[in-house]
């Protein structure tokens, strides 16, 4: 179990150089203290953003949206020294490649631009592979410390902030959406792919799928990706159709930006 101690933790990270051993990939069982802080942090987060954020009026929503966007940045950076002071740094697992660091760029990028196009991507994307994030944490970098926190932070982000944008600043989604982010995906898992193969990675599991217990999960390379391919369509259709019907309910129209979709 990750015991998180930030006074301990900061104070002998600055005084010197932690030991090579600090990457640790540390899976959070069910039903454990911290699987439980997860997900009491990710409601935490989703209901700040739904129902204080709006309070601060449009230009104090605006700002928050930005220092949101920093904060996220703040975090991925301080991941990227800690990897490097600890000598962990190495560009087959540090690079934000997997679908929920992508998510987590998209929407760094989302909160300060109000792209829309991105945000579709990450409403897809980060509120699908954020909950399983949740469900069967696999923390790839380790769970120690800093991060622990910068990878709850980061997937809770990435289901809040689409929920925020849809239901806040009522942003639809336009009625071919999930032909738009499914057909997109596989350009994106391709890419992502071909640098696995290049460079010996393995981000977005396209080489060897996780290690956590997943009914969708079954069998090695490239048996896996079956079961993947399944789970997209399965999760990707569920969204769309939930937030469709959300769409009609709250009486959310579509943005004219869809309508040339």
């Amino acid at each position: 179990m990750v015991r998180w101690n930030g006074n301990n933790f900061f104070l002998s990270y600055f005084r010197r150089k932690p030991k090579l051993t600090f990457l640790d990939h540390h899976i959070v069982e069910i039903g454990t203290g911290d699987w439980y802080q997860g997900w009491g942090i990710l409601l935490i987060l989703c209901l700040s953003v739904l129902y204080l954020l709006p309070r601060l009026g449009r230009k104090g929503m605006r700002s928050a949206e930005k220092v949101w966007a920093l904060l996220l940045f703040l975090s991925w950076g301080l991941e990227q020294v800690v990897l490097i002071r600890t000598g962990n740094w190495d560009a087959t697992w540090a690079l934000p490649l997997q679908l929920c660091s992508l998510s987590g760029m998209l929407t760094i990028f989302t909160l300060i631009t109000r792209n829309k196009w991105t945000y579709l991507f990450v409403l897809f994307w980060g509120i699908s592979g954020g909950l399983h994030s949740f469900l069967t944490p696999e923390m790839t970098l380790g769970g120690q410390g800093v991060l622990f926190f910068t990878y709850i932070f980061w997937h809770s982000s990435i289901i809040a902030m689409p929920l925020y944008f849809f239901f806040q600043h009522k942003w639809g989604i336009p009625r071919n959406a999930f032909l738009i982010v499914w057909g997109w995906t596989h350009f994106v898992w391709l890419a992502v792919g071909i640098l696995d193969y290049t460079i010996g990675a393995n981000y977005m599991y396209v080489m060897e799928p996780p290690l956590v217990d997943n009914p969708f999960v079954q069998g090695a390379f490239p048996y896996h990706l079956i079961g993947f391919e399944i789970a997209g369509i399965l999760h990707f259709g569920l969204t769309h159709l939930v937030f469709r019907k959300l769409q009609k309910i709250k009486s959310i129209g579509e943005s004219p930006i869809w309508l040339s979709a």
